[in-house]
């Protein structure tokens, strides 16, 4: 009777190890936060505890703890082949739980001012286009945008406007309701290495596709994201926006991290992501 008892507790506790153990390496996978910039990502490095820094290529990653929150901020550089490759990187090598590409941009959306941020429902490449054909002219407003390209289990698919993840786009904007430095909206973020400072171009992205700013990593995030089905979302303060005048001002990337690093903490606590002990 008791060489069973024994056995049944062994065969139990390696069971539950199988069982258990999935489960807690999930969990303390970390959320990969992005950003091109110094001013975009300093702020979220010197809040980790215990950082250690890797280079892959010419790519910089810092991961530490967060108020007990694994995190990677992976420092992407300028421009959409730099995201790709650092996205690309960043979850080879941590296998994130989630990816926040985060940063600044310039308004297209009369509504918004400095300091407003925008969480991108959808994000869409305004690198990708195809024109009318005509014979003179060189009209920017002539085009159609073309889709992203991305494989789902080996089917390749195209759509122009790549969708956030619900729950993190929820948790985001449930968080936004306590940002103090402006407003924050659910909008359309524009990505490529282009900077629009036409008027007449940026009201007419605004008016035709939506876009309520434009910057030059987010999209290209979101599609290495599509293809390894990582949970994303783009956030976005503007820094500047053409419609109003309003020039550059590096302090909003300060206030851009503040407000991601709420945004973590509560999605983390949502899917109770933490450090092992």
């Amino acid at each position: 009777m008791r060489k069973k008892f024994v056995r049944y507790i062994a065969t139990l506790t390696i069971t539950l190890f199988i069982v258990l153990t999935p489960l807690f390496t999930e969990a303390s996978r970390p959320i990969l936060i992005e950003g091109a910039m110094e001013c975009e990502t300093n702020f979220l490095i010197e809040k980790l505890q215990n950082p250690q820094e890797q280079r892959i290529g010419g790519w910089r990653f810092i991961s530490g703890d967060y108020e007990g929150i694994p995190v990677v901020v992976s420092v992407t550089s300028v421009g959409m082949t730099n995201a790709a490759a650092a996205t690309v990187l960043g979850i080879e090598t941590y296998h994130p739980f989630a990816v926040i590409n985060q940063g600044t941009a310039g308004g297209h959306d009369a509504a918004l001012h400095r300091f407003d941020i925008v969480l991108g429902a959808e994000t869409i490449d305004l690198s990708a286009w195809v024109s009318k054909r005509e014979n003179k002219g060189a009209d920017g407003r002539h085009i159609e945008l073309r889709p992203t390209y991305y494989y789902d289990d080996g089917i390749e698919k195209q759509e122009v406007e790549l969708k956030a993840d619900s729950e993190l786009l929820k948790v985001a904007a449930e968080e936004g309701k306590n940002y103090q430095a402006g407003k924050v909206i659910v909008g359309k973020i524009s990505s490529s290495n282009n900077w629009n400072r036409q008027i007449d171009r940026i009201r007419f992205y605004n008016e035709k596709y939506g876009s309520s700013c434009e910057e030059m990593e987010t999209h290209a995030a979101a599609h290495i994201c599509k293809n390894y089905k990582v949970p994303f979302l783009g956030i976005r303060i503007l820094s500047n926006t053409e419609v109003y005048n309003e020039d550059f001002d590096p302090a909003t990337g300060l206030a851009c991290q503040q407000y991601v690093l709420e945004v973590v903490k509560a999605y983390a606590k949502n899917k109770q992501i933490k450090t092992d002990a």
